[in-house]
């Protein structure tokens, strides 16, 4: 795939080259040029902001009011500043609103963890209602407690037998194990 892409990337490349080199044509044109606007005789050519701007006319005007510190005590406007002791008692450093990267990390942990725990307890939950469930199935058919301690161990009656090894071809295919 690489290749692929590489061999494209070049072809494309030299293409784009290729289309920005000048035709040179030994022909002359078909179609007749025209001069629609000619350059200023001088040796600076505007920009076009500068060119707005002197269009305004605004160049050589004074503005018409500056507000200076002089002119507000003149005309009687107020104006304050502050003193080094109004600087000095700032308010204190109140904790932001916003929680850090850190506290959003450590109660997404904590969320994780207590959704943990609440499926645990959950599944603990459903694996005793099965079994109270099964219980009361047993006394319901009468089985007791009693009834699986006295039923005498297999070995005694004799009705395990022992398995002999049999080898793969002595096998029936009822005895062989599925694959």
């Amino acid at each position: 795939m690489k290749p692929i892409a590489i061999s494209s990337c070049l072809a494309l490349a030299a293409l784009s080259l290729y289309a920005g080199d000048p035709q040179t044509t030994t022909t002359a044109p078909t179609h007749a040029e025209t001069l629609l606007s000619a350059p200023r005789s001088s040796a600076v050519v505007d920009s076009p902001l500068v060119h707005a701007a002197k269009a305004t006319n605004r160049l050589n005007k004074k503005p018409g009011q500056v507000i200076t510190n002089e002119t507000l005590v003149r005309s009687g406007g107020h104006f304050t500043t502050t003193t080094t002791e109004a600087q000095t008692q700032l308010p204190p450093n109140r904790p932001s609103a916003v929680p850090t990267l850190d506290q959003l990390a450590i109660e997404q942990r904590r969320a994780r963890a207590e959704s943990a725990l609440a499926a645990d307890q959950a599944k603990k939950y459903a694996a005793q209602k099965k079994t109270a469930a099964a219980l009361a199935a047993a006394r319901a058919e009468g089985d007791t407690a009693e009834g699986v301690y006295m039923d005498p161990p297999a070995l005694e009656t004799g009705t395990i037998q022992t398995a002999k090894p049999m080898s793969p071809e002595s096998m029936t295919p009822q005895q062989k194990p599925p694959l």
